[in-house]
């Protein structure tokens, strides 16, 4: 069996499938009576978009043993420590950027120290396990995806900075600048979010795995696939009639990144019932409770909120969980 993980996209809302994996990691350590289990080592292939990609990119870096760098408690205090750090505006960037109209909400400098202090030089052919993340090159209009798969078989043409790989994927437009970055061979490219495309990695995930292991059927496959959070916010007709174009700048992007997760979770499941397998694909999405909704809101205070959105699901889906965590290792 061919255990595969997708986590979603979602800003600082990744806290959530942080939370959720964290407690599963240690589900794993008590099963199995070992406290050096780390996420890694219960999937085969780990795909993520933004922040996704770079909570994937956290769980597949190596330390100096070759072992995972990071434990998953360890990678949510990363996330409460540097989000406010990556989504903070100084009185010149909002000045300047005219509160994001003009340029840029954030400046990519944060991101891209956060990264490069993080992930140091380590390539994605160094990475724990198979992985893919997405982003979107947007002067070929192309989707790129970053896997070990595609470095293998074209090699230094694929072949990036782990480091790169986690801006790119997060470099969400409006939020953060395109991303430019170079392949070892020297090759440039301009991306962006992956998320503009597939905010929910899972369906580009279960390719990646018949890409992967071309023997394999989806009897052989199980993908968990976590979310960012679902929001229920109803925009009413009398509200939304008036909307103009900076009014629907957080419904639209709210709408989209729900609705698009949602899509893929359907088709996902369907295909996966048409081939009697319905048991190998399940799909986690947290309500997000009194947590704001808005991607880039990173406050201590919003931040405490997603933790405790997390751990409510937590609380009242445990057998889930352990159900999830036994199946890791066919003891379900």
């Amino acid at each position: 069996m061919k255990r595969v993980l997708s986590i979603d996209g979602g800003g600082i809302r990744g806290i959530l499938p942080a939370v959720i994996l964290s407690n599963i990691e240690k589900r794993a350590q008590i099963l199995q009576n070992n406290n050096k289990i780390r996420v890694a080592d219960l999937f085969d292939l780990i795909s993520g978009t933004s922040t996704g990609g770079i909570l994937t990119s956290l769980y597949l870096t190596p330390g100096e043993d070759n072992r995972p760098k990071y434990s998953a408690s360890e990678i949510i205090d990363l996330y409460k420590e540097l989000g406010p750090i990556l989504f903070h505006r100084s009185f010149i960037k909002k000045l300047s950027s005219l509160g994001g109209l003009r340029s840029s909400r954030y400046s990519n400098q944060a991101l891209i120290e956060f990264s490069y202090k993080t992930f140091g030089d380590k390539y994605i052919s160094e990475a724990i396990k198979d992985c893919l993340i997405t982003s979107y090159d947007i002067s070929s209009r192309k989707a790129l995806l970053f896997s070990k798969y595609s470095q293998k078989k074209y090699e230094n043409m694929a072949q990036y900075k782990i480091a790169d790989i986690a801006i790119a994927t997060a470099s969400a437009p409006g939020y953060f600048s395109p991303y430019r970055l170079y392949a070892k061979d020297g090759g440039a490219r301009t991306l962006i979010d992956g998320g503009v495309y597939a905010n929910n990695p899972a369906a580009c995930a279960l390719v990646e795995c018949f890409k992967i292991w071309p023997e394999s059927s989806l009897k052989d496959i199980n993908i968990l696939s976590i979310g960012t959070g679902k929001v229920i916010k109803p925009y009413y007709y009398n509200k939304a009639k008036n909307f103009g174009f900076l009014k629907w700048a957080l419904p639209i992007l709210d709408i989209m990144i729900s609705s698009a997760a949602e899509t893929v979770d359907f088709q996902i499941s369907q295909i996966f019932k048409a081939f009697n397998t319905p048991n190998n694909y399940y799909r986690i999405e947290p309500p997000i409770l009194d947590a704001d909704l808005r991607i880039d809101n990173a406050s201590n205070k919003n931040i405490e909120r997603l933790i405790n959105a997390a751990n409510n699901y937590i609380d009242h889906n445990g057998s889930i969980i352990d159900n999830i965590t036994l199946s890791l290792f066919d003891l379900k």
